[in-house]
């Protein structure tokens, strides 16, 4: 309220009693496998399978995910994040990728030529301390290119012993990151009152990352473990602060903003300022090629040492022509794989003159012509100036990225076509790990981490045991419950075979109320004979097809994640033709898979193929059925978003009230939509927050449990037959 300096009427508006919690979306699907081309490594999202093919291309002989989605959109699913993969030889490298990008280049033939050193490393470049560039030219000793960074460091310079009290807290910021908040509790120390600066670097080592911490001969160093102009080291309070008396002790420094994450521009400046006879092109997959700005047979480069390192480069000699073929624009394949070997690029004069040195690209599909792009130039002050228009993010071409050679500027590009030579899918070796993927690389199912409102899980046709294990720990301890995944059958698999795999091979029994599987694998419409024969039936694996059905059940209501997606009527797929085996249409097979939690997909006489089953892994956990677990996680990952309001508040009554009406309103409106069991919110629901007490409130944590008695399925309709003997009855009685 604003201050009253004058008699006047004041208007103001108090702060909402009940907040709003958003509703999240419940059907956002990520899948990861193999597609004929897109981006690797990346999650892209698209809405419709036409938008799909777009991005990721058509049927190939590794179509389980590309059926997948089309199972998907099928029946009815709206939202789909697709991570394409491919064989890494390091795991944790993301630039030990095998897929590779086809390329070729539009040259000048018989003109004088650069020496030309070719890098096969992609940036980010993760270099050492004074990492040295080395470069021998014609003229001169070597020219070396030093690349170096310190790090940002502040020192704790409080003398011994250092009176701290129990739940005093210490904030500090590491490179622009989140906020990191060290507690300083009595349990940990002897004597928190007299703590030694042992104990605080014990404290401080277990609670922060991103940090190195060391204990000189004065105080103890927090160093930022980034080195390089972006590392910073913050304290920005904390009761504590005051206490430890901080001094700083540098900034971080040095000829690029990261060492451990170089970019391909940092290194093209440094080259370029520290060796200027060397020109460097950053080349749309974010490799780097060297050339010498002069031309002809005595134009000479050469990489010394460890040429091969971090950034690639061969260690031979390179040498100019005085007839050669001179590169002018560098073309290479949007995405790395095969599919770009059957590109061909042609070019020719603009035909109508309309930009000084213009020139015409087109691309050809074999023989068909894919795209056009007329009236280009190299002069980067041109409106029409090549990469501008044809990597354009938006606008610019689906196949191919251009780059125009250092020192081609304003030059026109001779008439010719030249072919796309070089891509690989990088399939060979393709292992689970691929699939499952590793952090550090934000590749398989790491690479889905940035997107937010993930809630359903599918590795189309990956179906084993290391895969299903790591989709269920994804889900359950990456994700912390918040999404869910549909894990498929291996191929020709009995009903006792299956059991088998359950129970023994892959040891799913009970692992997991975060998770489902479903049996057997399904036949669909063939839908490309060309790619996979001539029959009109082809048996694929069921996961795209049950997610979609997951998602048609969601958005069929408000509240429909509360459903169960099975029976006759939720759990119908329409894209179904029938099944890999006619085994899961006998009754006795479904009394042996589903005890062990494996929901079969089946049909009768007179009905549609559907799910007969909502189980998940686990049967003994808090919520075993797939519309109970997805339902609660949905309910959690609301209430996370929705009490953001609170953090950093006053905890205290008004907060806490606060706090428990908007959970209570929330949780009433999901009861209306039939999240529970009664619609009496005294039994369908409680919110307690007893548990706060004075200890808890001053550690600064705000306590609330929840409790949903929430809705369970009907599966067995138990019909009692008998003599109806009312007349007799009536009869005897009379």
């Amino acid at each position: 309220m604003a201050e009253l300096l004058a008699s006047k009427v004041a208007v103001f508006e108090e702060p909402p009693p009940v907040r709003g919690i958003p509703s999240l979306s419940t059907s956002v699907a990520g899948a990861v496998g193999v597609t004929e081309r897109g981006p690797v490594g990346e999650a892209i999202r698209v809405t419709s399978f036409p938008a799909f093919v777009e991005r990721f291309g058509g049927f190939t002989a590794d179509s389980d995910l590309t059926l997948a989605a089309m199972g998907f959109f099928g029946e009815g699913g709206t939202q789909l994040y697709v991570v394409r993969t491919a064989h890494y030889e390091r795991p944790l490298d993301p630039q030990s990728l095998t897929a590779r990008s086809a390329r070729t280049a539009l040259v000048a033939s018989q003109v004088p030529t650069p020496a030309l050193v070719e890098g096969s490393a992609r940036a980010p470049f993760r270099l050492t301390q004074d990492t040295e560039l080395q470069l021998r030219l014609v003229e001169g000793p070597p020219r070396a290119v030093r690349f170096a960074g310190e790090p940002a460091a502040v020192r704790v310079a409080a003398p011994e012993p250092i009176a701290l009290a129990d739940a005093m807290t210490l904030q500090l910021r590491v490179d622009s990151g989140a906020v990191q908040t060290v507690l300083f509790r009595a349990e940990d120390f002897e004597n928190i009152a007299a703590a030694s600066l042992g104990d605080v670097e014990r404290i401080l080592t277990a609670q922060l990352t991103g940090v190195r911490i060391v204990q000189g001969e004065v105080g103890l160093l927090i160093e930022s473990q980034t080195r390089g102009r972006r590392s910073r080291v913050e304290v920005l309070g904390g009761r504590a602060a005051p206490l430890l008396r901080f001094l700083p002790v540098r900034e971080g420094s040095g000829t690029v903003a990261d060492l451990s994450a170089v970019t391909a521009e940092e290194v093209r400046l440094l080259v370029e300022s520290e060796a200027r006879e060397v020109l460097v092109s950053v080349l749309p997959d974010q490799t780097l090629t060297l050339r010498t700005r002069a031309t002809g047979a005595s134009a000479l480069l050469q990489v010394l040492g460890e040429g091969r390192g971090p950034f690639g480069f061969d260690v031979d000699e390179h040498v100019g022509s005085d007839a050669g073929d001179l590169t002018l624009l560098d073309v290479r394949a949007r995405d790395p794989g095969a599919y770009a070997n059957q590109l061909t690029i042609a070019a020719q004069p603009a035909a109508d003159g309309r930009e000084t040195f213009g020139f015409d690209l087109r691309v050809y599909e074999r023989s068909l012509l894919r795209e056009t792009w007329p009236a280009l130039s190299l002069e980067p002050t041109s409106s029409r100036y090549a990469p501008t228009i044809v990597n354009d993010r938006v606008s610019g071409s689906r196949l191919i990225r251009v780059t125009p050679a250092p020192g081609t500027r304003g030059r026109s590009i001779p008439a010719q076509a030249q072919p796309l030579l070089g891509g690989d899918d990088g399939l060979a070796d393709l292992s689970d790990v691929d699939f499952l993927g590793t952090a550090p690389a934000r590749s398989g199912l790491r690479a889905l981490d940035r997107v937010q409102d993930l809630s359903i899980l599918l590795v189309p046709g990956q179906a084993t045991p290391a895969v299903h294990q790591g989709m269920i720990q994804y889900c359950e301890v990456v994700r912390g419950g918040s999404c869910f995944p549909v894990l498929d059958p291996p191929e020709r698999m009995s009903g006792t075979e299956i059991v088998e795999y359950v129970d023994n091979t892959a040891a799913l029994g009970g692992a997991s109320e975060h998770g489902a599987l479903y049996w057997p694998r399904v036949e669909v419409l063939n839908p490309d004979r060309s790619v996979f024969g001539a029959d009109t039936r082809l048996v694929v694996a069921p996961s795209g097809i049950i997610a979609g059905v997951y998602a048609r059940t969601d958005g069929a209501r408000p509240g429909g994640v509360y459903d169960p997606p099975a029976g006759i009527e939720k759990g119908r797929m329409l894209t179904v033709l029938g099944f890999e085996t006619d085994e899961v249409l006998e009754e006795p097979t479904r009394d042996l898979v589903y005890p062990r939690r494996i929901n079969p997909l089946t049909t009768a006489p007179g009905f549609p193929r559907y799910i007969d089953g909502s189980r998940t892994l686990k049967g003994d956990g808090n919520f075993p059925f797939v519309s109970e677990r997805r339902g609660v996680s949905f309910i959690a990952r609301s209430l996370r978003a929705g009490l953001e309001f609170a953090r950093h508040r006053n905890n205290d009554e008004r907060l806490r009230a606060e706090v428990k009406r908007t959970i209570t309103a929330f949780l009433i409106q999901q009861m209306n939509q039939g999240a529970f069991r009664t619609r009496d919110p005294k039994s369908a629901f409680f919110v307690d927050l007893s548990q706060n007490t004075p200890s808890v409130v001053f550690s600064g944590r705000l306590l609330v449990r929840v409790g949903l008695a929430t809705q369970r399925p009907a599966e067995w309709i138990v019909i009692a037959l008998s003599q109806d003997t009312r007349a007799l009855d009536a009869e005897l009685a009379a």
